[in-house]
C-alpha cells in the first residue's frame, strides 16, 4: 500500500522530489565491480547557471538507509571515475546533488556491486 502524506510545514528535505537530474549509469540491476574504476555519467536536466558547477556524489549499500561520500566538489561534466569500494551487495544506490542547488538531486535506482 501506498500512503501519501500532504503537509506543507513538515517537508523534511528527504521528501522533496527528485528533479534536475538523470542517472545513466548505473542502471537497475547492474553489476559493478568491486575494487575496480567504475563511470558513473548523469546529466544536468537544467541550465548550469541554475544547476551549479558541481556535485556532490554519495553511495550507499545498503538500499539507502546509510550514505557514504563518493566526493564533493566534482565538475558536473556528467561523468565521474569512481574507484568502488571492495563490497559484496545487491542493495546499492548512488545518489547526485547539485552543490549550488540541493533541490537537484536524484537517486539511483538498485544495482549490484560484487
Amino acid at each position: 500500500a501506498v500512503f501519501l502524506l500532504f503537509c506543507v510545514s513538515c517537508k523534511v528535505p528527504e521528501s522533496l522530489p527528485e528533479q534536475g537530474i538523470t542517472i545513466l549509469s548505473p542502471k537497475a540491476n547492474d553489476v559493478v565491480q568491486a575494487g575496480a574504476p567504475y563511470e558513473i555519467q548523469w546529466k544536468a536536466e537544467v541550465p548550469d547557471s541554475e544547476f551549479g558547477a558541481n556535485v556532490t556524489i554519495e553511495f550507499s549499500k545498503d538500499g539507502g538507509k546509510s550514505w557514504e561520500k563518493v566526493g564533493e566538489n566534482i565538475p558536473n561534466t556528467g561523468k565521474y571515475s569512481w574507484n568502488v569500494p571492495k563490497v559484496d551487495s545487491v542493495q546499492c544506490k548512488i545518489r547526485i546533488n547539485s552543490q549550488y542547488r540541493p533541490k537537484y538531486r536524484r537517486t539511483s535506482d538498485v544495482f549490484t556491486v560484487k
